[in-house]
Formats: structure tokens, C-alpha cells, sequence
């Protein structure tokens, strides 16, 4: 039997009351257990489904916390937040090795300065146009006001924009320098100059995606 808005909004209340507070997780949720309500409802009344199916859930809605998010929320949200921090991690490791072991070469093959130095400018200038999407995506998002898990994510990582901005400053000025011993040191050495900047854009890159990822929640559920 198909379920009627009412019994659809008691759904919502209750997983509310569980502290499930964003809007894609809890929509999806809401799905998953109207089906198996209206499954149930097959062989009894509505109440007894419904009690029923939530005790189903009631392990991945028990309060609970991570190291990744310290605050209580139900499981199913600490387990969609750390996995976003590990594949930001996962992303950001392999990405940030590539380009640095592809930026030494190109310097180890091509040692005169111009090209360390265009290098350096691109990199800089790519890096500060992706710190500015994250400014105009966190706008927008507190703007739409709209809860995802996506969102949530993006805005507490912001917190390190002015680190960013300060590894491009260092990157162009404090370090210009490197030049007069870039080709003379080890491949290793090198490596790591291009390494930690490198990993930090990788970062304010994946942030982009997850950002890009709310947008696109909001406008599939049209939550504006």
C-alpha cells in the first residue's frame, strides 16, 4: 500500500528527532524505509510497520561520534563524513604524487629558470582561481541555507583558506630563491618542493567537488 503524505512527514519528524538533520541522507533514508514500510504494511497496519522497520535502522541511527567529526550524530552520518575525509586523503596523496614527480622531471629535463619559474607562476595563479571558487561556493551555500553532508563538509574544511593563501604568497616570494639550487639538489629534494603546495591545491580541488556535489543535491531535490 502506498504511504500518504502524512505518514511520509511522520517518517521525516522521526528521523529529525534522531538528529539526522541533512537533507540528502535523510531523503534517502526516507525512501528506503517508506519502501520497506509499504512492504510491511503488506501484512499489518501502518504503526506496526513503522516501528518495525525503525528498529531495522536503529543501529545506523544510534548517536555517536569519530574522530573525524566530534560532535554526536547518527552513524550513518559519521560514516558518510569519514568517508569523505578518507577519499579527500586518497584523492589528494595519489593526485599530489603525479604532478610532483611530473613537475621535477620537467624541471630536472629543462633546468634553465624561465621554465621553473612559468611553472611556478601557472601553479600559483591555478591555485588562487581555485581558492576563489571555494569563496564564491561557500557564498552561495550559506546563502541557499540548503543542509547536505556535502556542504557541511566543504564549509568546516574552509577554515584553511588562509593557509592556502599563505602557501601561495610563500610559494611565490619566500621561495624564489630555490632556483639556485634546484638543479643541483636530489630528485627527493625537489620532489618535496613541489609536494607540499602541490598536496594543499589537491585539497582545495577535491573541497571544489564536494561543493559542486551539494549544488547538484539541491537542485535534484529542488531544496532551494
Amino acid at each position: 500500500m502506498k504511504l500518504t503524505a502524512q505518514q511520509i512527514e511522520m517518517i521525516n519528524e522521526a528521523l529529525i528527532a534522531k538528529g539526522l538533520i541533512y537533507d540528502d541522507i535523510k531523503l534517502e533514508l526516507i525512501d528506503h524505509i517508506a519502501t520497506d514500510i509499504e512492504l510491511e504494511n503488506e501484512q499489518s497496519n501502518f504503526e506496526d510497520a513503522f516501528f518495525k522497520v525503525f528498529s531495522k535502522w536503529e543501529k545506523s541511527l544510534e548517536k555517536t561520534s569519530s574522530f573525524w567529526l566530534a560532535n554526536l550524530a547518527p552513524r550513518i552520518v559519521i560514516e558518510k563524513y569519514s568517508s569523505l575525509y578518507k577519499s579527500l586523503f586518497k584523492y589528494s596523496l595519489l593526485s599530489v604524487i603525479v604532478f610532483s614527480v611530473l613537475l621535477t622531471a620537467i624541471t630536472i629535463l629543462n633546468p634553465e629558470e624561465c621554465v621553473y619559474n612559468l611553472l611556478k607562476l601557472v601553479f600559483a595563479s591555478v591555485y588562487s582561481l581555485s581558492c576563489l571558487t571555494i569563496i564564491t561556493s561557500l557564498f552561495f551555500i550559506w546563502k541557499l541555507k540548503s543542509k547536505t553532508i556535502y556542504g557541511r563538509f566543504f564549509q568546516k574544511n574552509c577554515s584553511y583558506l588562509g593557509f592556502y593563501f599563505f602557501i601561495i604568497y610563500t610559494f611565490l616570494n619566500d621561495h624564489t630563491h630555490l632556483y639556485r639550487h634546484y638543479h643541483r639538489a636530489s630528485f627527493f629534494e625537489n620532489f618535496m618542493d613541489w609536494f607540499m603546495p602541490g598536496f594543499f591545491f589537491f585539497v582545495s580541488v577535491y573541497l571544489i567537488m564536494t561543493a559542486i556535489v551539494h549544488f547538484k543535491i539541491v537542485k535534484k531535490y529542488k531544496l532551494l
